[in-house]
Order: structure tokens, then sequence, then C-alpha cells
């Protein structure tokens, strides 16, 4: 009972940050925008919540630069899928090249050292009176880091937001039949925009997870491809907010168990592999055997009538 309420505490904490990017994946998706810049925009979250917290010495301080920095990042990248109907393919790997380049820069210039910043003040992990208590729940939510708290909350307003609110309705038919949103006087870049900040902001918590939740400083590439799982998960989860969480733990089940697997075993590196190998079972089983089901005009430019 030990081990498997300890690999489900870690799977907890390392679904956490794929969750949030997932999540954002989903939204940035409904509304016609690929998710291929997640781990860019997720990078540069993680750099921004260090950057944040050893300026201002505070984690909070932190997680609010992770979502600047972040918006900033998806609303430059939706403006040049929009604005000037970039390719968007090539615009979220163009976006995930220079955020990793231009992130090993900064911190060489801000820290003076390559490879990864200075330790910096770190988000403290919560105790929920009451909860603690609880057998078994106590033992997995009793105790975590408010980020956790905070995707718990955060999971159900964004289904509420895409699935019974007109907002999101909008933002899905914007992604769907664009034309259908332009005939009835409803601009579709607005609310591509508004999903790509939305995503941005989310992109940023998981971002800072990674950087001041988990851990205290940044290091060069950080997500190690966190970003491409949380796109994976949005597959499988056939593009839904509660499908995409439920495929991040998945995914983040799977990081737990090669950690756990890892002090069993001779060759670690084939253990390692596990939440990559199981990323491109669930890519190869659901586009082998069955149609995309992705929004119609996802990565297709869409040229907004006057």
């Amino acid at each position: 009972m030990t081990f498997i309420l300890t690999t489900l505490n870690s799977a907890i904490r390392l679904t956490t940050p794929i969750a949030y990017v997932t999540i954002a994946a989903v939204i940035m998706e409904k509304s016609g925008i690929n998710a291929l810049a997640m781990e860019g925009i997720m990078l540069i979250g993680s750099f921004g919540a260090v950057l944040g917290s050893y300026l201002f010495g505070s984690p909070w301080a932190g997680v609010i630069a992770a979502v600047f920095f972040s918006v900033m990042a998806s609303t430059v990248r939706a403006w040049l899928c929009i604005r000037h109907e970039a390719n968007q393919t090539v615009s979220g790997i163009g976006m995930n090249i220079f955020v990793a380049g231009a992130t090993a820069m900064l911190v060489k210039v801000i820290w003076g050292q390559s490879g990864k910043s200075d330790v910096v003040s770190s988000l403290t992990d919560w105790t929920i009176p009451g909860i603690n208590k609880i057998p078994l729940l106590g033992d997995l939510l009793g105790k975590q880091n408010p980020l956790v708290y905070i995707l718990i909350v955060i999971i159900p307003i964004c289904w509420i937001l895409m699935n019974k609110t007109a907002f999101g309705l909008r933002m899905t038919v914007a992604g769907e039949k664009p034309e259908v949103l332009s005939s009835l006087g409803l601009k579709v870049s607005k609310y591509r925009y508004c999903a790509n900040i939305l995503a941005g902001v989310l992109s940023g918590l998981g971002g800072a997870y990674l950087s001041i939740g988990q851990l205290s400083f940044f290091s060069n590439e950080m997500t190690s491809g966190r970003g491409y799982m949380a796109l994976a998960a949005c597959v499988f989860g056939h593009w839904s907010v509660i499908g995409g969480t439920i495929g991040a733990f998945l995914f983040g089940f799977a990081d737990a168990v090669q950690m756990r697997l890892q002090s069993s075993v001779q060759y670690t590196q084939f253990i390692q592999m596990i939440p990559y190998l199981v990323t491109l079972l669930v890519l190869c089983i659901h586009f082998g055997g069955k149609k995309s089901g992705a929004p119609a005009a996802s990565g297709k430019p869409y040229k907004e009538q006057q």
C-alpha cells in the first residue's frame, strides 16, 4: 500500500505541469490554432517564474511573471498565425526553437553561468485542514503544492467555460466553422486571440510548477518534451478538457513508474524511455485506428471577412 500511495503521489505531482499545458492545448486547438508551440510557451513560463522570483524575492511574483511571459509568447504566435496567416506548424516549431535558444542565452547573461540559473525562492506545499486526516485521500491530497490545488479548481472551470458558456461555444465554432461565426457578425480573430491568451495563462502556471514548484531553479530545456506530451494527451482525450486531463495523468503515472523502477534495474536509460514510449504508443493507436477528430479548422489560416 505504501508503494502504491507513493507512486500515486508522485504521479499527481508529475501530472500537474502536463495537465495545465494539456488544457491549454485543448483550448488553443478548439479555437483553430494548433498547439505545436506548447513546448516553447511552457519553457518560457518556467524561465519567467525563476526570473520573477529572483528579481522580487517572492515565488508568487514568479508565478505572475511566468503567466506574463507565456501569455506574451502565445499572443505573438497567435498574431503571426491570425494577422499574417503564418504556417502554424512552422511558427509553432519556430517558437519552440527560438525560446530554447533565447532562454539559454538569458541564463548566461543574467546569472553568468551556462545550463542553469541560481537557486531562487520556491513555492512551499500547503496542508489542507481536514483533508490531511482522511485515510488515503489525505495521503494523496492532504499536503500538496498550491498549484496542484489550483489545477483541481481550474479543470471544472475550463470544462464549464468550453461546454456551457456562449463564449466557449463560440471559441469552438471558431475552430470548427469559422465562416459561421463570421456570418453572425462575430470576429473569429477575437475568439482565437482570447483562446491563446487563456492558453498562455495555463501554460505559464504549468511552467512555473516545473521551475519553482518542483524545483527552485531554471535549467536549459527543462520542459524535456512535456509540451509535446501535453499535445499527445490532448489528442488522446479527443480535444476535451476532461479527456485531456485523463491523458495527462496517464503520462504522469508512466513517469512516476519509471522513477520508481530506476532504483531496481541496471540500465536506467531504458526505464527513462517509458513516458515517451507511452506517448508514441498513444499517438500510433489513435491515428492508426480511426480518423483524427481534430477541430476541422485547426491549423488552417482563415481570412477575416470585412
